[in-house]
């Protein structure tokens, strides 16, 4: 499980001015706690940190000396500034659901006889702590060449206790087309064309 160090950040100091000394803000919640936590970060350990990580990740958070476990909920990073608006983290407490999101890789799409098309990137689901997802990857040198579709279901995820799907199981992870496929039927639009003169 990755670590980020995090101090308590000042409210009354503003974010953009912590930004120029090198910080990136953000917060920490989750049951049991009195109040939101106000965070701020070393950004280059927060980048770095996004680069590895993406929402639904499972952290140790070092505060105040302290090792808390949690899990990232919110990332808003702004690609055109290279810089994070705000990273945010919940606390993570046994026996009891959380709802988040495990992230979808694909592996070896070079070997695919077609165009990949992949249109889900993530699964949303709840789950206790004890059970939360690693990133599921899905290698293509392990499945069927016979599959052009493959959707939620087919990665079981029903059949693992405790968990709780929230993203519809006929959802679609990815569809593999027909790299020909276009310029056929451009060469057919074209002969119907040719024969029309």
């Amino acid at each position: 499980m990755t670590t980020l160090k995090a101090e308590k950040r000042n409210p009354e100091i503003k974010a953009k001015r912590l930004r120029r000394e090198g910080f990136t803000t953000g917060v920490l919640f989750g049951t049991g706690m009195k109040d939101t936590v106000a965070l701020q970060y070393q950004e280059k350990e927060a980048l770095s940190f996004i680069k590895a990580n993406r929402e639904g990740a499972q952290v140790t958070l070092e505060l105040d000396g302290k090792k808390i476990s949690a899990i990232t909920k919110n990332i808003d990073y702004n690609s055109m500034k290279k810089q994070i608006n705000a990273l945010d983290f919940q606390v993570l407490v046994a026996g009891e659901k959380i709802s988040t999101a495990v992230q979808i890789r694909l592996m070896n799409e070079s070997i695919v006889n077609g165009f990949v098309n992949q249109e889900l990137t993530e699964v949303h689901y709840k789950a206790d702590p004890a059970n939360l997802l690693d990133p599921i990857e899905i290698d293509f040198e392990k499945i069927s060449p016979e599959i052009r579709n493959y959707y939620v279901k087919d990665l079981k995820l029903d059949e693992k206790k405790d968990i709780e799907l929230i993203t519809p199981e006929d959802a679609q992870i990815f569809h593999i087309g027909d790299v020909t496929g276009g310029s056929e039927v451009e060469d057919e639009a074209e002969e119907e064309t040719t024969a029309g003169i």
